[in-house]
């Protein structure tokens, strides 16, 4: 089966920009740089996660389920999207979060809230939430409802298909640009993104080479996940399974040591952006991504593509929290050197 003949419900505005940051450029002498705008995706604040759950929620609608059952943390960009794309068609929505409550106040949780989902606790961490997203599923299931469990960040063989769509997408547009070649870097939550834009590169030969930033989970946890997910992705597909060793994954420092652990460098990054070009990135997701984009096009050189995912909720609540957000990181001129050490 092709992408074209699964079950899709469209909920973002594609293609999104591509850009090139040129001012950003400037500052560091180094380019080109380019990019990917899914925080402009047109949905919510959902960002890239608008692609996954298109497919997400055409299946559910195909098997005639009615009631999605998703779970994270509070500030999840995922649940908030599931949420509101459950809402506009017409679903149920039910959101495990792990721990106890209360939950700590989230932009997106409130989002998600305000579309009519609700809301459960697992008692337990958030590494034991996929089972516990099954047995919430499985409960109302038996109460008469039709639920579907969907995996932390929808990170299934369906939600793949989002981004193996999404590498059509880009490579035409980097063949408008001129580059054929280019280093593609994204932030790796939980996983189907990178998954599935490495299956499409790989049906459309791209001479691409893909650098996931792992946020949220241990690199040596996560490279088992992204085997199966790129495997299930190429089997709905109905295509050979490409080799992942080409796929390149980074360790970031919040998936080592615990929530919102971002280094000065990650915060640097994230200023130097805001500064230069007016994006947003989340200290959490997207900053340490970006940063690495800055140290891949330094290290091994142009042309990097930054697929910003969005994260502009939670990008705005660590402004909030902080009282001062990014810009309390302290700046000397030497910019470059803080961010490509």
């Amino acid at each position: 089966m092709t992408l074209y003949d699964q079950p899709r419900l469209e909920l973002g505005s594609w293609p999104t920009p591509l850009v090139r940051a040129s001012r950003l450029e400037a500052r560091l002498g180094l380019g080109p740089l380019l990019i990917k705008r899914d925080d402009l995706s047109g949905f919510a604040l959902a960002g890239s996660k608008a692609r996954p759950l298109e497919y997400l929620l055409g299946d559910a609608m195909a098997h005639g389920h009615d009631t999605l059952v998703v779970g994270g943390v509070a500030g999840s960009n995922f649940c908030q999207g599931a949420a509101v794309a459950a809402q506009a068609a017409g679903l149920g929505c039910h959101i495990v979060l792990p721990g106890h409550p209360p939950p700590p106040p989230a932009a997106n949780l409130a989002m998600a809230l305000a579309s009519g989902a609700q809301v459960s606790f697992s008692g337990g961490p958030r590494e034991q939430l996929d089972d516990r997203i099954r047995d919430r599923a499985g409960e109302l299931n038996d109460n008469g409802r039709s639920a579907v469990a969907i995996p932390r960040g929808g990170a299934n063989a369906i939600g793949s298909l989002g981004f193996a769509r999404a590498a059509q997408e880009l490579a035409e547009q980097l063949a408008a640009e001129g580059h054929e070649r280019a280093r593609i870097v994204m932030a790796v939550g939980s996983g189907a993104s990178i998954a599935g834009l490495f299956v499409g590169a790989s049906q459309l030969d791209a001479r691409w080479r893909l650098t996931g930033v792992a946020v949220s989970r241990p690199r040596a946890t996560l490279i088992p996940h992204l085997r199966t997910l790129i495997s299930g992705c190429a089997g709905e597909l109905g295509v050979a399974t490409p080799n992942p060793a080409t796929l390149k994954l980074n360790q970031g420092p919040r998936a080592l040591h615990g929530e919102s652990d971002s280094t000065s460098n990650d915060r640097a990054a994230a200023v130097l952006a805001l500064e230069t070009e007016g994006l947003v990135f989340d200290c959490d997701y997207t900053a340490p991504a970006f940063a690495v984009a800055l140290r891949q096009l330094a290290i091994e050189g142009p042309p990097v593509v930054f697929w910003h995912t969005g994260g502009l909720a939670g990008a705005i609540s660590s402004y909030v929290t902080s009282g001062t957000g990014f810009a309390a990181v302290p700046f000397s001129g030497d910019r470059t050197c803080r961010i490509t050490s």
